[in-house]
C-alpha cells in the first residue's frame, strides 16, 4: 500500500512577525501653549486686582451714602423732637382754652336768674332778699404721674405732665326771703320755681313760713292827723333754698336770651365761633 505524507508547513508563506513594541508620541515644538499658560496666569490677578478695587469703590459709595443718610437721619430726630415740643405746647394751649371755656360755661347768669325768678313770681308774693352760698369745693383726685422716658429712645422728649385737675365745685345755694299774702301763694311760688332752668327742680324747698304782722307802717303826710285807725293784715314770711342748675350755660342760651341777658351768650357764641367750645 502507499501513503500520502502532505507537509502544509512547506507550502505556507513566510510573514514577516510584526514586532510590537510602544507607540512613541510626537511631542510639537510649537510655544503656543506656553503663551496661552502665561496669558490665564496673568489674566487671573489682573480680574482679581479688577474685582478688589471695583468692590472697595462699592464700599467707598455705600460708606458714603450711609454717612448721608445717617447725617440725615440726625436731622429728622432734631425735626421730630422739635415736633414734639411743638405739640406738647399745644396741647397745653389746648388745655388753658378748655380751662377757659369751662370758666365761662360754669359762669351763673345772674341777671336771667333775677329775671326768670321775677316773672315766676305771682301777685301775692314780695321777694325781699336773695342771697347766694357757695359751699366748699371738693378735693380733687391728685393729677396722673408723667409717663417715663422710652429706655429705647433717650433723645425723644418725654410727653407733658398732664395739668393738675382744678377742684370740682360743688352747685351754688340760693336762699329766697320775702313775704306773701297767704301760705297758698308761697307754695304757688315753691311750685313755680321747680319750673325754673337754671335751678334743679329737685332741691327747691320750703325752710321756713310763719305768719306775722306786717312788717311796713301807714305814714300819713306831715301835718295830718289820722282819722281813723288802719289795720294791715297778717302776712306769711317765708324761706326757699334750692341748688342752682349744673348745666352748663351753653346749655341755656335760649333760657338766657328769652330772659333778655346779651353779654355771656354773646360771649360764648364768640367763643363757639373760634372753635373752644363745641356747638
Amino acid at each position: 500500500m502507499y501513503s500520502l505524507d502532505i507537509n502544509f508547513l512547506n507550502d505556507r508563506e513566510e510573514r514577516a512577525a510584526d514586532v510590537a513594541g510602544p507607540r512613541v508620541r510626537e511631542v510639537s515644538d510649537s510655544p503656543r501653549p506656553l503663551y496661552l499658560g502665561a496669558l490665564v496666569g496673568l489674566l487671573l490677578p489682573a480680574l482679581a486686582g479688577g474685582l478688589w478695587f471695583f468692590l472697595q469703590a462699592q464700599r467707598s459709595s455705600l460708606q458714603a451714602e450711609l454717612d448721608a443718610l445717617n447725617a440725615e437721619l440726625v436731622n429728622v430726630q432734631a425735626a421730630l423732637q422739635e415736633v414734639q415740643t411743638i405739640q406738647g405746647q399745644v396741647q397745653q394751649i389746648d388745655a388753658e382754652n378748655q380751662a377757659l371755656a369751662t370758666v365761662f360755661d360754669q359762669i351763673q347768669p345772674w341777671s336771667a336768674l333775677l329775671q326768670d325768678v321775677r316773672t315766676r313770681t305771682p301777685g301775692g308774693v314780695q321777694v325781699s332778699n336773695i342771697i347766694q352760698t357757695q359751699p366748699e369745693p371738693t378735693a380733687a383726685p391728685p393729677p396722673a404721674p408723667a409717663p417715663a422716658a422710652d429706655p429705647n429712645n433717650p433723645e425723644a422728649s418725654p410727653s407733658p405732665a398732664a395739668p393738675a385737675p382744678v377742684p370740682e365745685l360743688p352747685p351754688a345755694r340760693l336762699q329766697i326771703q320775702g313775704i306773701a299774702r297767704s301760705f297758698d301763694d308761697v307754695n304757688d311760688f315753691v311750685l313755680l320755681l321747680k319750673q325754673s332752668p337754671f335751678l334743679t327742680s329737685g332741691t327747691v324747698r320750703l325752710v321756713s313760713s310763719t305768719l306775722q304782722p306786717y312788717p311796713a307802717q301807714v305814714q300819713f303826710p306831715e301835718g295830718v292827723q289820722p282819722t281813723v285807725e288802719v289795720e294791715l293784715p297778717d302776712v306769711v314770711n317765708f324761706q326757699i333754698e334750692a341748688e342752682l342748675t349744673n348745666r352748663p350755660a351753653s346749655e341755656l342760651l335760649q333760657n338766657m336770651r328769652s330772659a333778655l341777658a346779651v353779654g355771656l351768650p354773646a360771649r360764648i357764641d364768640a367763643l363757639r365761633d373760634l372753635g373752644v367750645i363745641q356747638p
